[in-house]
């Protein structure tokens, strides 16, 4: 890969559009820390902003026939990142809202406080749905979110790449999120019924 450190970024932006990964390789070498820097500012969260920067050249790779080499990329790069950044809010303040809301209303129940979920059941439900995970999957969420690892301090320890664990992040996640969620509508509908 070290050919693509004389390549301007014209070059490697062609060569990308082309499927060539050790082109994205290189850019993502290029712009990953800046690209961090920018999302961590809004973020905030460091496992944040590297799961949005991953992602974002995800979506650069996926998107490689669309780019246009015309046009300079870092801006190109930033839009797609705050985009994302942007939408995981939204779909974190959204989540918030509903979890609020079905609070709101089992409090207003006849002793509700009875069928709230306590600490231990919470966390009895979220150990269960790491455990539901698939073994690579569940080693990828448990080094990333438990242990605090980096992706690519995973990716090392696990003997995978980084991208592998990145897609098992976000399978992991949403897995983790659908099996929740299902688990707290069940347990809502069985203290509706018991009223």
């Amino acid at each position: 890969m070290n050919i693509y450190n004389n390549y301007s970024e014209k070059e490697l932006i062609t060569l990308l559009r082309e499927g060539d990964t050790d082109a994205l390789s290189r850019l993502y070498y290029l712009y990953v820390k800046q690209l961090k820097y920018f999302v961590l500012r809004t973020a905030k969260s460091s496992l944040l902003a590297e799961d949005v920067v991953h992602d974002t050249f995800i979506k650069v790779w996926e998107n490689r026939d669309k780019i246009d080499c015309e046009l300079p990329f870092k801006p190109y790069l930033y839009t797609i990142a705050r985009r994302h950044l942007l939408n995981l809010l939204k779909r974190a303040q959204h989540e918030i809202n509903i979890v609020d809301e079905m609070r709101r209303s089992v409090i207003n129940e006849e002793n509700s406080t009875e069928l709230l979920l306590d600490y231990s059941e919470s966390s009895s439900i979220f150990q269960e749905a790491i455990k539901s995970l698939p073994e690579q999957r569940r080693e990828v969420f448990i080094r990333c979110r438990i242990q605090g690892l980096t992706y690519k301090q995973a990716a090392v320890e696990l003997g995978i790449s980084e991208s592998t664990v990145n897609n098992q992040m976000v399978k992991a996640l949403k897995s983790i999120r659908g099996f929740i969620t299902i688990r707290s509508a069940m347990i809502l509908l069985i203290a509706a019924t018991i009223k």
